[in-house]
C-alpha cells in the first residue's frame, strides 16, 4: 500500500502475526492466555521459534502492536515493553557494559535523569551529562569509551532540542549508538531513524495511545539490536502486558487524527499565551521566539506538526517565600483542564514539573534546565482550539500579583 498515506496504511498494518491470520477478523482479538499448547516436542520447538509458546517471550497482541510501531517509526523491528521506563532501562542494560561511557542530554525527563545518575553508575557505566543544545558540548563530552548518546527530540518539559543528525554522525565515528526518546513528539511529527538515530524509544502510554487507559513502551531499531534486546527483555521480565497492547492496538487507528489535532492546538495555544502579561515565557518549537527555531525548521515538517506539549513559566511568589503561589492561583481557576501526572491523552492536562516529573532533580540542576517552580507543563488534548485558549486565558487573568 505504498501509494497511500501513512494514516491510511496504519489502519491496515498489524493484521497478522507470525503468519497467523486469526480467522480474518476485522480487528485482532485479545488473547488472554499465558501459554500456547503443542501436540509433540517437535511442534513445541517449532512453535517456540516461529510462533508462540509463553507470553513473556512472544505474544500475538504485542507483535501486532510492534508491527504498527515499526511501520510508524520506519525501523526494521520493534519491541513492546511494560512501560517507557522499562524500554529505556532494558535497552541501556543490554547495550552497555562496565567501562563504557554514555553522554546523556542534561535537558532530560526526570526519571531518565535518575536512571543515568543512580542506576548506570552502579554497574560501572560512566555517564556524562551535557547540555546538547550546543553541539560543541557533545564534542567536548566525547571520550574513547563513549558507546552511546542519549537524548529526547524535545526535552521534557522545556522543549530544548538536540541536533539529531549531528549527534548521529558524532557517535557513529566512535562506533556507538544514538538513542532518541520520541515520546514528546511522536512519529507523526518526526522519525528520528531518518536522521541517523539507531534506537528510538516511545512511551506508548502517552500520545500514541492517547486515552490514558494503558501503559506500554517501545523501542524501534535494527533487527540485530532488536534481537539482542529481546533476549534480555525476557530475562528482565519487562515485556508489555498483552491486554494493554490490545487496547493500544485499537487506539492506534485514530492516532493520526488525534495527534495532529493536539499538535495544532499546542501551536495555537502557545502563540496565544505568549501574549499574556502574566506569562514570563512560553516553550514550544513552533514559536518565532523559540531559541532553536532554525533547528526546529530543519527537523519538523511545519509549525503545526511539532509537539502537542508546551510549557509556560509563571512568576514565583514574592521573595521566594511562596514559590507556588501563582501556580496555585492559576490551577484553581481552571474549569475543565485537569491537573494530572501524565500527558498525551485526548483531554488537556497540566502538571507542575517541580512537584512531579522533576521532583527528584536538585533545584540547581532543574533551574539549569530552565525549570522553575512557576513552570506549568501543558499536554494539549483534542478540545476546540478557541475553548482551550479561553480556558487558559481566564485562569491567567485570575492571578493576583
Amino acid at each position: 500500500m505504498s501509494d497511500y498515506s501513512k494514516a491510511t496504511e496504519l489502519l491496515y498494518t498489524g493484521l497478522t502475526a507470525n503468519g497467523m491470520d486469526f480467522g480474518d477478523p476485522l480487528t485482532i482479538p485479545y488473547y488472554g492466555n499465558t501459554a500456547f499448547k503443542a501436540s509433540t516436542v517437535e511442534e513445541m520447538q517449532k512453535t517456540a521459534r516461529e510462533r508462540y509458546s509463553y507470553l513473556r517471550f512472544k505474544h500475538p497482541n504485542r507483535d501486532v502492536l510492534a508491527q504498527m510501531v515499526t511501520f510508524l517509526e520506519e525501523g526494521e523491528g520493534s519491541l513492546i515493553f511494560s512501560s517507557g521506563m522499562g524500554a529505556i532501562t532494558t535497552t541501556l542494560m543490554t547495550l552497555l557494559a562496565p567501562g563504557d561511557a554514555v553522554i546523556c542530554n542534561s535537558n532530560i525527563y526526570g526519571e531518565t535523569f535518575q536512571v543515568m545518575t543512580e542506576i548506570l553508575p552502579k554497574f560501572g557505566v560512566q555517564v556524562d551529562m551535557a547540555d546538547l543544545c550546543s553541539n560543541g558540548n557533545a564534542e567536548k563530552a566525547m571520550r574513547p569509551e563513549t558507546k552511546m548518546i542519549y537524548t529526547e527530540v524535545c526535552a521534557n518539559p522545556v522543549h530544548k532540542m538536540a541536533d539529531i543528525p549531528f549527534l548521529a554522525d558524532l557517535i557513529h565515528k566512535n562506533g556507538g549508538y544514538l538513542m532518541v526518546d520520541n515520546t514528546f513528539t511522536t512519529p507523526i511529527a518526526i522519525r528520528p531513524l531518518r536522521f541517523g538515530a539507531d534506537i528510538v524509544i516511545n512511551s506508548l502510554t502517552k500520545f500514541m495511545n492517547g486515552h490514558s487507559d494503558a501503559i506500554e513502551g517501545s523501542i524501534t531499531s535494527t533487527k540485530e539490536i532488536i534481537e539482542n534486546v529481546k533476549h534480555m527483555q525476557a530475562l528482565y521480565g519487562t515485556a508489555g502486558d498483552p491486554y494493554a497492547a490490545w487496547t493500544m492496538y485499537k487506539n492506534f487507528g485514530t492516532m493520526d487524527l488525534r495527534v495532529r489535532r493536539q499538535q495544532l492546538n499546542a501551536n495555537r495555544l502557545a502563540e496565544a499565551l505568549e501574549k499574556h502579561p502574566n506569562v514570563l515565557r512560553v516553550n514550544h518549537p513552533s514559536l518565532d521566539s523559540f531559541p532553536q527555531k532554525e533547528l526546529a525548521q530543519k527537523l519538523f515538517k511545519n509549525k503545526e506538526t511539532m509537539s502537542g506539549m508546551l510549557s509556560v513559566v509563571l512568576p514565583e511568589g514574592e521573595g521566594g517565600k511562596e514559590p507556588l503561589l501563582y501556580v496555585n492561583q492559576f490551577t484553581k481557576a481552571l474549569k475543565f483542564v485537569r491537573f494530572a501526572g501524565t500527558m498525551g491523552g485526548i483531554h488537556t492536562t497540566i502538571t507542575n514539573p517541580v512537584t512531579s516529573s522533576h521532583i527528584a532533580v536538585p533545584d540547581d540542576k532543574r533551574r539549569a534546565m530552565g525549570i522553575t517552580p512557576g513552570m506549568i507543563r501543558i499536554s494539549c488534548g483534542i478540545e476546540d482550539t478557541d475553548d482551550l485558549i479561553r480556558e487558559f486565558t481566564q485562569a491567567l487573568d485570575s492571578i493576583e500579583r
